[in-house]
């Protein structure tokens, strides 16, 4: 089952569903133009970087390859997660996230927020790609983050997998395309049942949270 929790993504409490649909596809763009400047600037020959060196993505702690062969595509992204949680800070200043995420809900929601900006910046990995000149018709893209296991070296957990088509890809109204959507343009997707698990234990606990202290996503401005 595909994880797609709700984005907590800038502000967006105190406006309406439509509303804040509309404002987290305003962020959705402003996160592909933050973090993937140079891979959607221009058509570049397939297999190119994803990613720019020292691209901001990279400086919060994303990376991503393309594993390549004569008959396989394969693009394979990657978050640190110690990188992403020390570089949160920014992300909010950026605007990336909500001002309203406090440490400690940063410190227990990092499946939710890693989640989160995948959702988000998978769209722009599936664009680089196909806007390559002789990309392939098809690219598989598994999504994976890194963190201290006990010894302190760090071990890869998976989150996710999908399939694009080159077909499919040019069938998206990329100028309009809102948070999520992507979802519903991916084949052979798999979630990987333990960071499943976390997400949506995490998304229960970032929704008490917010409803503890008060906060009403619905609530008139």
């Amino acid at each position: 089952m595909r994880i797609c929790s709700f984005p907590f993504l800038s502000e967006h409490s105190g406006t309406s569903f439509n509303a804040r649909s509309g404002h987290a596809a305003r962020v959705a763009m402003m996160v592909a133009t933050v973090l993937l400047p140079a891979a959607v600037a221009h058509a570049a020959t397939y297999p190119a970087p994803l990613l720019p060196p020292n691209s901001t993505a990279q400086a919060w702690g994303v990376n991503a390859r393309i594993e390549h062969t004569a008959h396989d595509c394969t693009v394979h992204a990657t978050i640190d997660q110690q990188r992403f949680t020390a570089q949160m800070p920014q992300m909010i200043a950026a605007g990336i996230f909500s001002a309203r995420l406090t440490p400690d809900l940063i410190r227990s929601t990092p499946h939710y927020l890693m989640n989160t900006l995948q959702t988000d910046i998978s769209p722009g990995f599936v664009h680089a790609l196909f806007t390559q000149t002789n990309a392939p018709a098809r690219c598989h893209f598994i999504w994976d983050y890194v963190a201290p296991g006990p010894s302190g070296a760090p071990v890869s957990h998976p989150m996710l997998s999908f399939d694009v088509t080159h077909a499919t890809h040019d069938r998206i109204d990329w100028p309009h395309l809102k948070f999520g959507d992507m979802a519903g343009h991916e084949d052979a997707v798999s979630v990987d049942h333990i960071f499943d698990a976390q997400v949506n234990q995490e998304t229960l606990d970032i929704t008490m949270a917010l409803a503890h202290d008060g906060t009403d996503m619905d609530a008139p401005p």
